[in-house]
């Protein structure tokens, strides 16, 4: 269960980490006059950030379930 744990956290950190680098990389290209890629770049960043909070995610989700039930 410890490892386990461990192992979580340390892809949530990778996740939030790639949404950040996506990020500032983003914010470059943006500045080069390079839209495509700085958009793409950042919807790249929104999915590492939504895959962090995937376990929240889910309790949300599950929530709805069973308020619609």
């Amino acid at each position: 269960m410890f490892n386990r744990n461990i192992s979580k956290l340390i892809v949530t950190f990778a996740f939030f980490y790639s949404a950040v680098i996506c990020h500032l990389k983003a914010v470059e290209f943006y500045e080069k006059k390079d839209l495509f890629l700085s958009y793409f770049l950042w919807f790249c960043a929104l999915t590492s950030f939504l895959g962090a909070l995937r376990f929240q995610i889910a309790k949300l989700v599950d929530k709805f379930k069973s308020l619609k039930k």
